[in-house]
């Protein structure tokens, strides 16, 4: 293979490696001890392999930085091993407490199945950790002994720091270490727990449900994380750079986390912003004013959280009773009341925050300002506002009362948003990544790198183009050239668009909608994940503040705000009627994404339509049919349910035969006022289908059948 760094010089001497890990290293001595012997081995050594597992293990003592590179050591070691030596495998698996019980005879432990293998028999299990473990042959094909060069080293080093990437490490750090690691990294203050007594039982429902679905180790680090009752803000020193363990994504104000030798993500939301102030308040931003959730800079209001999980948790629920599958978004685990805000080292409480001049620092005047004019918007939109109350703290406490600042923490997001992917695979993507994003400089190999990271997110797993990096565009270009990146990058696509489909089939089959926020793009994440022993890549929608689905008071279908909603989702899911727009369309960032070409789209359009259809004619009769489905919905609302299909069906067959159109509108008064409705019902429904004719004729298909499955007659 060629050099793809561009640094073609050998780790040849000791003096020549010495220095090198100075410059990478805290304690360069041990890392130093750890390659020597590392460069030597050029087969399979079980006596340097327990002394890597217990290098690993080690909790006191060792720096974190020696303990994972002794991780992705074994892993190189655990590769070597020929896949048919049982004997062997079956000897680290004990050391890795992966088995109750030694010999080839005894499986593994039950609890690798909820990992994403897809066996616990020994032969079986084998092949898929090594495929798992290969997913990182990148960097170990290019380890050759003394003869690796410095780049090939260099990328081993930068790997072993991407702790997500690290597949056995959550066999060797404990959750009680993890979490200790993330406290290091981030800001903390307490809160309390936000109880919403009108809360459905289901949210908690959703919430038990998503936390028993995680393996072991993420669901112990998960637990200690919410347990304490703790707020988490970033701090000044917290990491930007992708896939690190805590992780402040550029331009976002959420805390990733990413646990060891996991695919599974959890989110705060929202961390606040680095520097003095934590929150603000913004009313305006480069002449328009921001919407309702974006006016508490850095935080989150406890209303629109608290509509956000119960949305969303709905949402899940009626996607696995119509699929069982669980939905593509994210769960809710946890929420709480922010009491204080980190200033320096000090917790001030948020009120004297808000208030006190002194505290708060340099735009205080101005926020000020802005709060006065966000009270009187949240005022004039019917927000519960407190009454008049004197003074400088009356304003805070009015506004305090209206946000309430309430942080929540996810499970099952994604950092990696396509808008971002879009940029970070651009022409310029290294720029706006090390640059203006992380605000360092970077070189030739650190853009390898970073393309590497992003290609293998993208496609689950990936093989580096044999050429030298020179653009960023040149090597993504080769890379998509390579055969095998090419077809998986195909699948993929294509696997996710049928996600897209099926998802909006439901959303639409129920009358919900998000008016754009669930689904545009920067909303919106692709996942990489490990199931049934193979690497595969998900979307995840996001962010449901803005979502509405019908619920037990909900009687029918509010067309008016109801269409122009599903207008807008479509048009941040893959709307072309207006090409300039597409591109940053979900649809135009995956093609952006992954290179499609015309018979790839054109293939994808025709699965779109066919599991959108699918979707949303499964959803309908799940709906008529699905007891349980059926009480999470109002009764008249069930039963008005194929009245808008019936509708649009019948205006988009309007005849100009006048004594037909008089007799076809005769019909459907008749039909509307058998289930409840008033006179001008009619007139209303004929005025928003015609201001919206177009996207209803895009979608015709879906109103074309009689055929609903259940064969209701309306």
């Amino acid at each position: 293979m060629k050099n793809p760094g561009g640094t073609s010089s050998c780790i040849s001497s000791q003096n020549h490696l010495f220095d090198l890990l100075t410059t990478e290293f805290d304690d360069a001595h041990r890392a130093f001890d750890l390659f020597d012997e590392f460069l030597q081995q050029e087969t399979y050594n079980k006596s340097f392999c327990l002394k890597l597992l217990g290098v690993a293990r080690q909790g006191t003592g060792i720096h974190w930085s020696i303990r994972r590179l002794a991780t992705l050591m074994l892993e190189h070691q655990m590769l070597r091993i020929h896949p048919d030596n049982l004997d062997e495998f079956d000897f680290l698996l004990a050391q890795l407490n992966l088995k109750q019980a030694p010999g080839v005879s005894h499986g593994v432990v039950s609890s690798v199945l909820k990992e994403g293998y897809s066996a616990t028999n020994l032969r079986c299990f084998i092949p898929e950790l090594r495929r798992k473990l290969e997913r990182l042959s990148r960097v170990h094909d290019r380890i050759r002994g003394r003869s690796t060069t410095e780049a090939a080293l260099i990328d081993f080093i930068k790997v072993s720091r991407h702790d997500c990437r690290l597949s056995l490490a959550r066999y060797l750090f404990t959750p009680e270490e993890i979490v200790d690691q993330i406290l290091r990294q981030v800001l903390v203050t307490v809160g309390v727990r936000d109880v919403d007594t009108s809360q459905p039982p289901f949210v908690d429902d959703e919430t038990s449900r998503a936390i028993d679905r995680l393996p072991d180790f993420e669901a112990k680090v998960l637990k200690r994380l919410c347990e304490a009752s703790n707020i988490y803000w970033v701090a000044d020193t917290t990491n930007s750079e992708i896939n690190s363990l805590v992780e402040y994504p550029t331009t976002t104000v959420v805390l990733v986390i990413k646990p060891p030798g996991s695919e599974i993500e959890f989110e705060i939301k929202r961390a606040g912003r680095k520097g003095r102030n934590s929150l603000k308040v913004v009313f305006a931003r480069d002449g328009y004013t921001v919407p309702p959730s974006h006016r508490l800079d850095g935080g989150s209001m406890q209303y629109l959280l608290r509509g956000e999980a119960e949305s969303a948790s709905r949402l899940g629920v009626v996607y696995r009773l119509v699929h069982g599958i669980e939905a593509p978004i994210a769960n809710y685990i946890s929420r709480l009341t922010v009491l204080n805000v980190p200033v320096k080292k000090a917790d001030v409480k948020t009120l004297k925050y808000f208030t006190d001049a002194r505290i708060f620092g340099d735009g205080f005047p101005e926020m000020r300002v802005a709060m006065a004019e966000a009270i009187d918007e949240f005022k004039a939109e019917g927000y519960a506002i407190l009454p008049d109350l004197p003074g400088d703290v009356g304003l805070s406490a009015r506004f305090i009362g209206v946000v309430a600042p309430t942080q929540a923490i996810l499970c099952g997001t994604s950092s990696f948003r396509l808008d971002k992917l879009g940029t970070y695979l651009s022409v310029d993507g290294p720029e706006q990544y090390f640059t203006k994003g992380l605000q360092v400089p970077y070189s030739g190999d650190d853009a390898r790198r970073f393309a590497d990271s992003i290609l293998e997110e993208i496609l689950g797993c990936y093989r580096p183009p044999d050429v030298q990096y020179q653009k960023h565009e040149q090597y993504l270009a080769a890379a998509f050239c390579v055969a095998e990146n090419r077809v998986r990058a195909d699948r993929i696509y294509l696997a996710l668009v049928q996600q897209i489909a099926r998802f909006w089939g439901t959303l639409l089959a129920i009358r919900g909608y998000s008016r754009g926020e669930s689904v545009v793009a920067r909303n919106v994440g692709l996942k990489s994940f490990w199931e049934k022993g193979e690497w595969r890549v998900k979307i995840v929608f996001m962010d449901h503040d803005a979502l509405v689905i019908p619920g037990p008071l909900t009687e029918d279908f509010h067309a008016a705000r109801g269409l122009p909603s599903m207008v807008m989702d479509e048009r941040y899911l893959w709307d072309r009627s207006k090409p300039k727009l597409f591109p940053t369309s979900d649809l135009g960032y995956l093609q952006s994404i992954y290179r499609i070409a015309n018979d790839i789209d054109a293939e994808g359009q025709a699965l779109a339509r066919e599991v959108l259809l699918e979707s949303y004619r499964k959803t309908q009769h799940q709906l008529l049919t699905n007891q349980k489905l059926r009480s999470l919905f109002n009764p008249a609302f069930l039963d008005r349910l194929l009245l808008w299909d019936t509708l649009v069906r019948g205006y988009l067959r309007r005849q100009s035969d006048i004594a037909a159109d008089r007799e076809w509108k005769a019909e459907m008064k008749k039909m509307l006022a058998a289930k409840g409705y008033g006179e001008p019902a009619f007139d209303a429904y004929m005025e928003i289908i015609g201001y919206n004719k177009a996207f209803l004729e895009r979608y015709s298909y879906l109103f074309d059948s009689e055929s609903h499955a259940s064969g209701q007659k309306l």
